[in-house]
């Protein structure tokens, strides 16, 4: 299952783990900070697999992020849910890079 989510379990574990604060404050400029570190084409498979994993029913989405993140990342004290916190970064990487 980690495979399939790879590039956003890579992004939600390191760029808002525990040390998040090294890259932003909000969920905006962290995802900023990734996008200075890693190439475009990471970013369009991030916003792909979280396309994915924002087609499954609630339940499964909350349990894959779970296993994805393996207790890394918690959208809550961002003020969001799993869905949420997924639609955020997709929109906000797909803002921001240029789809092929």
């Amino acid at each position: 299952m980690n495979n399939n989510y790879k590039n956003l379990g890579t992004l939600v574990r390191v760029f808002f783990g525990q040390d998040y604060d090294l890259f932003g404050e909000t969920v905006e400029d962290v995802l900023d900070s990734y996008l200075q570190i890693e190439n475009p084409k990471m970013a369009i498979n991030v916003c792909q697999e979280a396309e994915n994993l924002l087609s499954l029913n609630d339940e499964t989405l909350t349990k894959t992020f779970a296993i994805l993140s393996q207790g890394e990342c918690f959208p809550e004290p961002w003020g969001e849910t799993v869905r949420t916190f997924l639609e955020k970064i997709k929109r906000h990487l797909a803002n921001r890079v240029q789809f092929p």
